[in-house]
């Protein structure tokens, strides 16, 4: 994995991403804020630690490439308002190859060691609108 400090939100999304990549799901769930929560693509709120955990491992599983565009980064104090547009990439477990794409609206949550956190992580923005 890429060595990451998450002392800015760049750094954290870049770590999330990897970890995913990794198929690292501990780490991935430790991304998250302890009052975070994950929006799947049909608008539903996961905001239990096992929920949020079981998509992390759907996600995982993927081992997907994720490449994010110049993000858009809005800071208010502890709290940074995230936007891009991605694209992702990954295989199932029986090799079928996964594309995707879209843009993520998410809010991180510096937590008191300086380290950025996924308060709210809603990588399909608004199209959970149409769901």
């Amino acid at each position: 994995m890429e060595k990451f400090d998450r002392k800015t939100p760049a750094s954290a999304v870049g770590y999330f991403r990897d970890c995913l990549k990794n198929g690292d799901v501990n780490a991935a769930v430790k991304c998250f804020d302890a009052q975070g929560l994950y929006i799947d693509r049909t608008g539903k709120e996961m905001r239990t630690p096992a929920d949020i955990r079981m998509a992390m491992e759907s996600l995982c599983l993927l081992k997907p490439l994720i490449v994010g565009a110049v993000a858009h980064i809005t800071l208010v104090d502890d709290l940074a308002f995230w936007l891009d547009k991605w694209v992702m990439s990954g295989k199932t477990r029986d090799g079928h190859l996964i594309e995707m794409n879209g843009h993520t609206s998410c809010i991180l949550k510096r937590n008191e060691a300086g380290i950025w956190l996924w308060l709210i992580d809603n990588p399909f923005g608004s199209a959970i609108l149409g769901n």
